[in-house]
């Protein structure tokens, strides 16, 4: 097998693994979970070079096809084990050890096949005597490719399918390098393991009871139960047999019929989040809908049009039918639930085939800015993206409908006296999400002029769900008598109205605030983060405070206390990655300087280039963490910033690698030109995306993703001459330490994913701009510095 196919081979197979694990474990586990997993299991790829660098002679003397063949049969022959393993594993939050025991098995069980790989990727970069551009440009092609493949086969194949499809490319490249060893005697165990593998796939791809995840958010999952699971890029879902019993609510009101039985398909997303399809052949059907808060507006608005943001099993706009409203458009950003509804559950659901609804296959955000339809009420119930998503492992539940500029454009989309409608989680004891509901709410209200937003806001809970109201106009007399009517008769709570103040000071004061300085000042001492959220910030879910991080340690009823346990998470795993870097730092210049066989100039070299591969690893991902995160918020779904990014920047990376090849970037000046051209670059790119968020985003979104790519390529150009230039300039002053190299830029890559995302929530997503800008002009000095050794090469 030729070794570019080899290479090509291994990155697409590893890429498409890191990407599969995430939306894998996010159905098992939390998503601050699958972060921290599939986060620490990408540092098997740097323990694999790092295995490299310390066992140089022994795979000098197998030989460098057999090394590499040998790696990758560990790759495909534990993956499988590994899946089962993680499938048979369960982990519940509770406050014991086990969970932690349970956590560290996982981990260490991704990092396995990472660690194969890494051992192969590693030796083939840093071993082969061949072109490190054209090379290094293949492993990047094959890496944004695998990315590809995991947005379209995840529509055809499970999560669990994907990846045993990754540990069958990992078996083909393993005989591929075998065939050029000829001491490599694996091959009939290569062979067996793709067979079983390929067995594997095509059983569960005509049945849903193959491998599964026998335990999800720590509770086992009743297969027996199950009709059928769909999986995307998106989710999981699973919809169960129907079942006769007391619907579903979110906010019940206490006045609701007891006896009340429906017949409903239960309906489970990623292992947590429930909702139900219910049966609607008439109004009687449905009827209970009006006992839930989540549908209050419909009392004060019952016809002129809804929309509903979140179509899930369809029975927000099944309560504006019951209302009365003549026309409804759902907006789901998730084909599944888009497609349920007009195939599985067309008749049963009564919405698929209704000409008063029109369903659409869109984000929200971005349909609603183009789109100039007005409604009498917009919905928005219990929207919010608990699962990992498939931006990976570093998303941390950015979220671009809960921003202030989100908002400004749903209120654009009411009519004169229409309503747009939040529900979240609430509990009176702690403000929690409440408080960030108002304070966004407030920003809003005052960008588009409002003098006076507490005349515009009504807030009313029962239980642990509260309902926000919020109208352009102010309400009227009338809509106040209609609210204290309504939540008189249905048990209700009216938390703040025009004339009535939240007895929560911290909401009050947020309700009361007439200007941005008098809500910064309300919200300045609370014990929670309640700033606005906004397209720089899109965490409205993450509040947690700095000098109050003892708050996420105690139990929260109402506040979401998984974002705020994930953000110690964060932090947790900040301090974990630093610690592994400074022992992958360390203990290589140890042994270096035990075996005294440095000279001054190797052992200078060997600095630079340490603090060289470092800094170009960490630039690299503080700028795509922060593109993906400004593209979430403009393309409408981190699975789209994943798509388009990640591939863009792989791929154009890749074809900078090649390019390296035909220009001599080590002569002076151009070896200091070039990062500070990238440094500039960094920041301009800074500024192209906000512009394009500002100015493009109610266009179609192909349009927008061909914005996208030619934002991002030339910046992915310049990125894709640092590792080739790297190597051809420190690799003769440092042979054996080149895979020390590759470890360095690992690691400190993704030590910089986790700080980028901690930088974005607590100091906005730009700042990682500048940082990323300052890693390159770095770079340039540290080049400057290596002009002597360069010279004399």
């Amino acid at each position: 097998m030729s070794i570019y196919l080899g290479t090509f081979l291994i990155a697409f197979a590893t890429l498409a693994l890191e990407i599969t694990l995430s939306r894998f474990l996010s159905v098992s586990t939390w998503y601050h979970l699958a972060f921290f997993a599939v986060s620490t299991a990408m540092l098997g790829m740097t323990a694999g070079a790092t295995t490299v660098y310390l066992k140089g002679k022994s795979i000098a003397a197998r030989g460098l096809n057999e090394s590499v063949a040998l790696a990758l049969t560990g790759f495909a022959v534990t993956l499988p084990v590994v899946l089962l393993l993680l499938c048979l594993i369960p982990i519940k939050m509770e406050r014991s050890i086990m969970p932690i025991l349970a956590l560290m098995v996982v981990t260490t069980l991704c990092t396995l096949p990472f660690y194969f790989s890494g051992i192969a990727l590693s030796i083939i970069l840093t071993k082969y005597d061949v072109p490190i551009g054209k090379l290094y440009a293949v492993d990047l092609i094959g890496a944004a490719l695998g990315c590809l493949f995991v947005l379209a086969g995840l529509e055809i194949f499970s999560a669990s399918s994907v990846i045993l499809i990754c540990g069958i490319i990992g078996g083909f490249a393993a005989i591929g390098f075998g065939a050029g060893a000829a001491s490599f005697q694996l091959r009939p165990v290569v062979a067996v393991a793709i067979l079983l593998t390929t067995g594997l796939v095509l059983f569960n791809s005509f049945t849903h009871v193959g491998i599964y995840q026998m335990a999800a958010k720590g509770r086992v999952v009743s297969i027996e139960q199950m009709m059928f699971e769909r999986w995307n890029s998106h989710s999981r879902v699973v919809v169960y047999k129907g079942v006769a019993e007391p619907p579903l609510y979110w906010g019940p009101s206490p006045k609701l019929p007891l006896d009340e039985i429906s017949f409903h398909y239960p309906m489970n997303i990623d292992g947590d989040a429930l909702t139900s399809v219910r049966r609607f052949d008439s109004p009687a059907d449905i009827e209970n809908l009006k006992y839930d808060i989540t549908n209050l507006a419909y009392y004060l608005r019952p016809v002129g049009g809804a929309g509903v943001i979140g179509v899930g099993g369809g029975r927000d706009l099944q309560s504006a039918l019951l209302f009365g409203h003549e026309r409804v458009v759902g907006i789901d950003v998730n084909p599944i639930f888009i497609n349920l509804q007009k195939n599985e559950f067309r008749e049963f659901a009564g919405l698929g085939n209704n000409s008063r609804v029109q369903l659409v296959t869109d984000e929200a955000r971005s349909y609603l800015t183009r789109n100039p339809e007005t409604f009498s009420v917009l919905q928005m119930s219990m929207i919010d993206t608990w699962a990992s998503t498939g931006a990976g492992a570093f998303s941390l539940s950015e979220n671009g409908l809960y921003t202030v500029e989100a908002w400004s454009i749903f209120f654009s989309r009411l009519k004169s006296d229409g309503i747009f409608t939040v529900s979240r989680w609430f509990n009176p004891e702690h403000s929690g999400e409440t408080g960030r509901l108002l304070s966004v709410t407030n920003a809003a209200l005052l960008k588009r002029g409002v003098e006076d937003p507490s005349k515009h806001i009504a807030l009313v809970a029962v239980g642990r769900v509260a309902t926000l109201l919020v109208s352009n106009e102010a309400f009227a007399p009338a809509d106040m008598d209609r609210l204290r009517e309504v939540s008189s008769d249905l048990g209700y709570t009216i938390i703040a109205a025009p004339d009535i103040a939240p007895a929560d000071p911290v909401l009050r004061d947020i309700v009361k605030s007439k200007s941005p300085s008098e809500l910064s000042a309300a919200i300045a001492d609370s014990r929670l983060n309640y700033e606005p959220s906004t397209d720089e910030s899109p965490y409205f879910f993450n509040m947690l405070r700095l000098n109050n991080l003892g708050f996420a340690f105690r139990s929260q009823p109402g506040v979401s206390t998984g974002n705020l346990l994930a953000t110690l998470t964060l932090a947790g795993l900040i301090l974990a990655l630093g610690i592994l870097a400074a022992v992958t730092v360390a203990v290589p210049l140890k042994i270096g300087t035990r075996s005294g066989k440095r000279n001054a100039k190797s052992a200078r070299g060997m600095r630079l280039g340490a603090v060289y591969f470092s800094l170009i690893g960490a630039g690299f991902m503080f700028a795509e963490i922060a593109m993906i995160q400004k593209l979430s918020v403009f393309l409408g779904h981190p699975v789209y910033a994943l798509g388009i990014l990640l591939f863009t920047i792989i791929a154009s990376t890749g074809i900078g690698s090649f390019l390296s090849d035909r220009v001599n970037l080590t002569r002076f000046p151009l070896i200091v030109i070039f990062p500070l051209a990238t440094s500039v670059m960094v920041l301009v790119q800074m500024v192209v995306l906000s512009t394009m968020l500002a100015g493009a985003i109610s266009e179609p979104i192909l349009y927008k993703a061909v914005l996208c790519v030619a934002a991002i390529f030339p910046l992915g150009i310049l990125f894709g001459f640092f590792f080739p230039t790297g190597m051809k300039i420190f690799r003769p002053l440092v042979e054996d330490d080149a895979p020390w190299f590759w470890a360095l830029n690992g690691i400190f890559g993704v030590l910089s994913s986790a700080v980028a995302v901690f930088v974005s929530i607590y100091f906005g997503i730009s700042v990682n701009f500048y940082i990323a800008a300052a890693c390159y002009a770095t770079v340039a000095l540290i080049l400057n510095k290596a002009r002597a050794q360069i010279v004399n090469l």
